[in-house]
């Protein structure tokens, strides 16, 4: 039996993975990084025809987001509640693009977003060298992070011992 994104000629990209610290912010951050690939597909092919779609649950329960026309914009299916970690499932399935270029596409939108992904191990279509792991580091009891907001090679003052910067 074909699929039918076999029948149409299209190719299909996808990730699987964990979000830390799934929130409102991260739910619209989210559908921006849909609308990047969305708009990325429509520059390579001339129109959006498939659909891109992602899933993030927690404990069973989550959220949809579906996106198949730029005019309308992602659509947002039930609730979810701030947590720690949720699962995340990422996909595009669209024609007239190259697998590889989408693929590199989405993982650059993904890095563009903001939102701290671990994706899955998989292989990539798109002949780059990616480092899929975008956790973030913690601090404790709300403690600022400011480790990226000083040069490394000038902070003679900086406690070397103490220095937590590089540890994610």
């Amino acid at each position: 039996m074909v699929n039918s994104e076999e029948l149409a000629g299209g190719v299909g990209v996808g990730f699987t993975g964990h979000i830390h610290g799934f929130n409102a912010d991260a739910e619209a951050r989210l559908d921006a990084m849909m609308m990047q690939v969305g708009r990325w597909v429509e520059k390579e092919a001339g129109y959006l025809m498939g659909h891109i779609k992602m899933s993030v649950t927690v404990d069973g329960k989550g959220i949809t987001l579906n996106l198949t026309d730029l005019n309308v914009g992602v659509e947002h299916h039930n609730r979810l509640k701030p947590s720690k970690e949720a699962d995340f499932n990422f996909m595009a399935a669209v024609v007239d693009v190259n697998e590889g270029d989408l693929e590199h596409a989405m993982v650059h939108a993904m890095e563009d977003s903001g939102v701290y992904f671990h994706i899955d191990e998989h292989e990539c279509a798109c002949g780059h060298d990616h480092h899929h792991d975008h956790e973030h580091h913690h601090h404790e009891h709300g403690e600022e992070c400011h480790c990226h907001d000083h040069d490394h090679d000038h902070h003679h003052d900086h406690d070397h011992d103490h220095c937590h910067c590089h540890d994610h």
